[in-house]
């Protein structure tokens, strides 16, 4: 009597197996051109690259407490503190709106 495989569940395989075939839905081809692309600029497999470089991004992202600001967001502080600055300007008396020079030499 010859005893029949048992089936493996998922886990079970991943853990026996080693590497699985993934495949991934919605990756346009260009995308996965790049990757191949850098993937064999510093001398990995796509695999590699993904378990490694992809792993290491996914996990500072979730680990960023805050994202960075957008050059919009930047430019509309820029502009917040330079009408700060020219409302302080306008409000102090006309002595001290005169430059340097004129100060020193009346």
């Amino acid at each position: 009597m010859k005893a029949e495989p048992q089936p493996k569940n998922a886990e079970s395989q991943l853990k026996s197996e080693g590497p699985v075939t993934w495949s991934i839905r919605g990756v346009e081809r260009d995308t996965r051109s790049v990757i191949e692309k850098a993937a064999e600029r510093v001398g990995k497999t796509i695999g590699q690259y993904i378990n490694e470089d992809f792993r290491s991004f996914a996990q500072s992202q979730l680990t960023q407490t805050q994202l960075p600001a957008a050059p919009v967001d930047i430019q509309n502080q820029i502009d917040h503190l330079t009408k700060m600055v020219e409302g302080i300007a306008n409000r102090m008396p006309e002595q001290g709106k005169k430059s340097f020079w004129q100060r020193v030499f009346g």
